[in-house]
């Protein structure tokens, strides 16, 4: 037991979570056909669903970003990659 609560650190489970959402991404835009605006709003509505979701209750992980224009404009423009990459910086301390 004390080996797998050693393997699911807060980075862990941080790139748990960005590996499996960067799948369905790619599952979704594989596999749909979707016009790019749609695309487009999925990406957004995804990385901003993310942030909130961090924001409200990643304080459990140990990630709990802020919302300032900053993370929200990252948030919406690169989607759950852009949440990832706001959650390494954070815990490479960058």
């Amino acid at each position: 037991m004390e080996s797998l609560q050693a393997f699911l650190t807060p980075a862990h489970t941080l790139l748990l979570i960005g590996c499996t959402g960067i799948l369905w991404m790619l599952y979704e835009y594989l596999h749909r056909k979707r016009t790019k605006l749609a695309a487009f709003l999925l990406g957004t509505f995804s990385g901003t669903g993310m942030l909130l979701l961090l924001h409200f209750f990643g304080g459990r992980i140990g990630f709990s970003p802020p919302l300032t224009v900053w993370t929200v404009s990252v948030s919406a423009a690169a989607g759950i990659p852009g949440v990832l990459l706001l959650g390494a910086m954070h815990f490479l301390h960058l």
